[in-house]
């Protein structure tokens, strides 16, 4: 009994600073090493520091010195406040006003956010020449809601202020079950339900569970942990509705930060990695290496801290998709086998990650051997992965299909069009705006064919019928 005591740390773990630590993908060395170049610009003496104090700060051993506290608020760019620097008699000093939890108070208080949103609604309203004032926006003029006009957006507050003042609520056990039940079911409905029909239903859900984060008067604890990360898996959702499957980047991006802000109030590291790693792809596919590489890196930082061998494969798995897109095939390669092997180890996976197994790891790695120019190989690795594929699986099943048309391409060119035409009805009956970015590659594998024109017919129907561009 006496060595537990001993042992324990003096203070409580200090999560705040592993959380930003990690959100920039730094081990506690490149934080030392953040801190001594901190300490020489301001012409400070050399420091003992090391990783192993850095460990003793985040597990609550120890305190930072008040000389390390300034340059970690330097380096992290944040109040110490938001640090975990402050001690419970510092925290009763901050006005009342200032003292709700912050990555709560960023989620909708964001007026980059806010502005954000209301351009696209006037751009969309006005043609691109917005004339009219962003508060006669946000007063509701026009008796509409942001929601109903983009079909993709969150309505927007009165003010910041008005955030401020707004009636301050405990959080009731009840009604964060009954929000993650939903949240639930619209994980459940993706797969099954039109994404534009979705789409309404699952941003005004997120729009409460925003606005229960913000009015609630719990800033720590369980439970809002619980309901930030339900708001998390749903925002991410909506981001991955509008960037895959309906190619609308700019209301992904919103979504995408969204999401980011409420995993940080969630503290759920597994749910860290997925929202990182999906935000790479962004900059990814539009071949932008070093914005997809910052946030690849920070979801490694976090899948140290129980990310399940599931989500380490999907994550070696972007890697691989990231490496290709901007020319690294190599490492492309490298990374496909660590998602491989990943697989292989023990762990526990989160329940809402739905969307990777391991036939999605033949459908990387096919793609990957496509790019490298390993065509058979990518081709019987596509096979495997359509083969593989679960029933709910209609939209990846047409991204395979136009990928295993590419790689047949090089040999058969008739059955490469076959397999181009069977992607395309699936697509015909499930929108997917992901596969139909795969048909440039198919086009110019058969564009030295006679089968070319036939396939250029084939998809100009349908991206007419379906009004995709």
């Amino acid at each position: 009994m006496g060595s537990r005591r001993a042992s324990a740390p003096k203070h409580p773990p200090n999560s705040q600073l592993t959380w930003q630590r990690l959100q920039r993908g730094w081990s506690r060395e490149e934080l030392v090493e953040q801190i001594k170049r901190s300490m020489k610009q301001a012409d400070e003496a050399e420091s003992g520091l090391n990783a192993d104090i850095v460990r003793r700060w985040e597990t609550g051993d120890r305190k930072p010195e008040p000389r390390y506290r300034k340059h970690l608020v330097l380096v992290f760019g944040m109040p110490a406040g938001e640090l975990g620097l402050l001690s419970a008699e510092e925290l009763a000093l901050c006005p009342a006003r200032l003292a709700d939890s912050p990555a709560v108070a960023n989620l909708f208080a964001n007026e980059q956010l806010v502005d954000a949103v209301v351009k696209k609604v006037m751009l969309v309203m006005l043609g691109g020449d917005a004339e009219f004032g962003r508060n006669v926006f946000l007063k509701g003029m026009l008796g509409v809601s942001l929601t109903a006009l983009l079909s993709n957006g969150v309505a927007a507050p009165d003010s910041v202020d008005a955030l401020a003042n707004e009636q301050r609520t405990r959080l009731d056990p009840r009604s964060i079950e009954a929000y993650s039940a939903i949240t639930t079911s619209h994980r459940e409905l993706y797969w099954s339900s039109p994404a534009d029909t979705l789409l309404p239903s699952l941003s005004a859900h997120v729009q409460l569970g925003a606005g229960m984060l913000r009015s609630t008067s719990d800033a720590e604890g369980p439970l809002p942990r619980q309901l930030a990360a339900a708001v998390a898996e749903s925002a991410l959702l909506a981001a991955r509705v509008n960037f895959f499957d309906l190619n609308r980047v700019d209301a992904a991006g919103l979504f995408f930060q969204l999401a980011e802000d409420a995993v940080v109030a969630s503290q759920n590291h597994p749910l860290a990695v997925a929202v990182l790693a999906h935000r790479a792809f962004v900059p990814g596919f539009a071949g932008q290496e070093q914005p997809a590489r910052d946030f690849l890196k920070a979801a490694h930082a976090h899948a140290r801290y129980g990310a399940g061998p599931v989500l380490r494969s999907w994550l070696h798995c972007v890697d691989a998709e990231i490496s290709a897109r901007t020319g690294q095939l190599k490492a492309s390669l490298a990374h496909i086998r660590s998602a491989e092997d990943a697989l292989t180890a023990a762990g526990t996976n989160p329940v809402w990650l739905d969307y990777f197994d391991a036939s999605r790891l033949d459908g990387f790695a096919g793609n990957t051997l496509l790019l490298a120019g390993q065509h058979r190989k990518a081709a019987a690795r596509l096979e495997q992965a359509i083969s593989g594929l679960a029933a709910t699986g209609t939209k990846q099943r047409a991204v395979l299909l136009f990928d295993l048309a590419a790689a047949q391409a090089r040999v058969d060119a008739a059955q490469a069009l076959a397999t181009a035409q069977q992607a395309c009805d699936v697509v015909g009956r499930v929108p997917y705006a992901t596969a139909l970015q795969r048909v440039p590659e198919v086009r110019a594998a058969l564009s030295t064919t006679p089968h070319v024109q036939e396939l250029d017919d084939r998809v100009r129907a349908l991206t007419s019928a379906s009004g995709e561009v």
